[in-house]
């Protein structure tokens, strides 16, 4: 008896975890749902072919682009032009990059982008 509730309390913590790890979102969810759940994917224009959205309470793109941001650096969710999730890109502050590689794109150096930060993307570009 005891067995059976210790095995039944253990299944309902693993369904538990795993509806609440779904809850969260998915690295892999699409862009209408990271939307959905608060990120921001402005500007919602392509750029280099990929939306790029940031989570919610943190700087946008848009908020790089337009100079509102000094944050050191964020993560960003990136998109296909058909909405399904590519992977991620780490942005930095230009003025706190110290010369590391970006394995992932073959790169020696991160790149520069024309907002004062360096991009390291963590999905084939």
């Amino acid at each position: 008896m005891f067995v059976r509730i210790a095995l039944t309390l253990a299944l309902g913590v693993v369904a538990a975890a795993g509806l609440s790890m779904s809850a969260l979102g998915s690295s892999n969810a699409t862009m209408a749902q990271a939307q959905a759940a608060g990120w921001d994917c402005n500007p919602q224009v392509l750029i280099v072919g990929y939306y790029h959205c940031a989570p919610p309470g943190k700087p946008s793109v848009l908020d790089m682009i337009m100079g509102n941001t000094d944050a050191p650096s964020i993560v960003l969710r990136v998109y296909h032009p058909s909405g399904v999730f590519a992977g991620t890109e780490h942005l930095m502050r230009a003025d706190l990059y110290a010369g590391q590689p970006c394995p992932q794109d073959n790169l020696e150096e991160w790149e520069l982008l024309p907002f004062g930060y360096r991009a390291c993307h963590h999905f084939d570009t």
